[in-house]
């Protein structure tokens, strides 16, 4: 198995391994994050960093800064090695948990312009869980919650700064909740549709810090 896949318009290598690759989710993530020239972003539930080298390939100009929070050693390292192959010098990898408060103010309250987040999608023991402790870790609420990171996007973002995640589609109604709870209005919400009856799996959902109501409704 080769250990790298490559993205974009600028050959970003995103180094992998075989319980941290680029799934689908993330990739459409970066995807609709939009521009991010010269802004201050962060990643919560970074994993092996597949929405900032997204973000990097699909960009012509850099974002500022790219601060990468995660969990897990092994994924942490992965995109340690990415960002040094690829001189991504505006990438800080912060490895640790997201619920702690210490590891949220050496980034700064109110610092950032964009927060993204592929987090885990499932409560512990809803059903099947994978094997592997590092895929459980990342598919099941074991290490955060939904209501962590959005907590944790609200403490980060600016005001009128923009949170996108996304999530599983039938976890909508917490999504939406939460948000508002933290005061990050839902602007836009994509439906990404499975099967032949186009039924959603997954949704990608936008907030903004202090927005006002009113979302649009999207099927990709």
């Amino acid at each position: 198995m080769r250990d790298y896949e490559v993205f974009g318009i600028n050959g970003i290598r995103l180094f992998v391994s075989k319980e941290h690759r680029a799934g689908t989710d993330s990739v459409l993530l970066g995807k609709f994050a939009g521009a991010v020239r010269g802004k201050t972003l962060c990643d919560l539930c970074s994993g092996c960093g597949v929405i900032p080298a997204v973000l990097c390939a699909d960009s012509p100009r850099p974002p500022k800064k790219i601060f990468a929070v995660e969990i897990q050693p092994s994924a942490a390292d992965l995109l340690r090695r990415t960002a040094a192959e690829n001189n991504l010098g505006f990438i800080e990898v912060v490895q640790g948990d997201l619920r702690d408060d210490g590891i949220l103010s050496a980034i700064g309250r109110e610092s950032v312009d964009l927060v993204t987040a592929n987090p885990p999608y499932y409560p512990i023991k809803s059903g099947f869980e994978r094997s592997s402790g590092a895929q459980r870790a990342a598919r099941y609420e074991i290490c955060c919650s939904v209501g962590d990171v959005v907590r944790a996007a609200a403490y980060l973002l600016k005001f009128g700064g923009e949170f996108k995640m996304c999530m599983a589609a039938e976890r909508l109604t917490d999504c939406v909740c939460l948000m508002r709870e933290h005061r990050l209005e839902p602007k836009e919400i994509v439906f990404v549709p499975y099967g032949k009856n186009k039924t959603a799996r997954l949704l990608l959902i936008s907030g903004k810090k202090g927005g006002k109501p009113g979302v649009k409704t999207v099927w990709r």
